[in-house]
């Protein structure tokens, strides 16, 4: 698969992470009849968080963008986690079982500190791709911005 190829799949999945595309719509079934909103909001970005990672799974990315590779799955499978537990938070809460419903919470909490974790090395390793082939990012269509130095200012 060539990185151009690769970098479609790539940005799919990270925007679906981080919200999708503001000029696309979602890409999901209908609501179904009686379906609460919840439950259609819930199944729907299920779906699409599944569909992301058969997607990837079918792929075998570029050598210098294995790491990247695998910290994209590790996201989109902590995302499943965090909403499934988001889903339980409130189900508990919802029933009167507050307990249960702080230690769905607590678990959530974990989840996106996880994530954050994993997005910040997500990027280090796709600059890391970038510095071990020069272009890559760039036949990814993903566009790099300046590091910042110690005092904040960007740097290229």
């Amino acid at each position: 698969m060539s990185v151009e190829d690769y970098g479609y799949t790539f940005r799919e999945a990270y925007a679906l992470l981080h919200g999708g595309r503001p000029d696309e719509p979602p890409d999901s079934d209908e609501r179904r009849p009686g379906e609460p909103l919840e439950d259609y909001l819930a199944r729907s970005r299920a779906e699409a968080l599944g569909r992301a990672q058969r997607q990837l799974d079918a792929v075998d990315p570029p050598e210098a963008l294995r790491d990247a590779h695998g910290l994209l799955l590790r996201l989109l499978t902590s995302a499943v986690e965090a909403d499934e537990a988001l889903g339980q938070q409130v189900r508990s809460y919802q029933c009167g079982q507050f307990q249960e419903s702080v230690a769905h919470s607590e678990r959530l909490q974990a989840l996106v500190a996880e994530s954050a974790r994993l997005d910040r090395e997500l990027i280090a390793a796709l600059r890391q791709a970038e510095e071990s082939r020069p272009g890559t990012l760039d036949e990814m269509g993903i566009e790099t911005a300046a590091r910042p130095d110690e005092s904040g200012n960007a740097v290229e």
